[in-house]
């Protein structure tokens, strides 16, 4: 694991990535004063204006931690699933049509989607979505969602783990 502040420029540059993104233009906006980068082997970790933001095989996405992202998350559109599902969504399984109970907003097909649970609506994984949402009617079994990141998955342990650094920077 490295741990160390982006230059202005290449803070730069991530801005302009995260700008074609709609949940996070309040980040681009905000012109972070410093963002923190912790890189593992296969992903890198961002914290930029309280927020935490993983990118992953060239895809960036908020982390599903509530507590730092909440309004990110809320502005991602959501798939509800059953209770049933959430065990096996929270240990990485894809989001299959029969145990969807309702969709937030619309997306296309390889869009972000929050995947959240119907009881409490927490989210327990970012998906990238198989089928538009329109089309998810017309659906009824199959996968409609894959999973990339999940609660409890390596990302999820580090941002846990992480948590005092993350803290101690969340105010810049």
């Amino acid at each position: 694991m490295k741990v160390n502040y982006l230059s202005k420029r290449e803070a730069g540059k991530l801005l302009e990535k995260l700008g074609g993104f709609s949940w996070a233009r309040e980040i681009e906006a905000g012109r972070p004063r410093s963002v923190l980068r912790i890189m593992e082997e296969d992903f890198t970790l961002y914290r930029i204006s309280g927020y935490v933001i993983c990118e992953r095989s060239g895809a960036i996405f908020p982390t599903v931690h509530e507590e730092y992202n909440r309004e990110l998350l809320d502005r991602i559109p959501a798939i509800v699933v059953d209770m049933g599902a959430v065990p096996h969504i929270a240990r990485g399984a894809d989001v299959m049509r029969p145990g969807v109970r309702s969709v937030r907003g619309d997306f296309e097909e390889r869009e972000f989607v929050v995947v959240r649970d119907e009881r409490n609506l927490k989210p327990i994984s970012i998906c990238v979505a198989l089928e538009s949402s329109g089309k998810l009617g017309e659906i009824e079994k199959g996968r409609i969602a894959k999973n990339v990141h999940h609660v409890n998955d390596r990302i999820w342990r580090l941002v846990r783990d992480l948590r005092r650094l993350i803290e101690r920077e969340r105010g810049s």
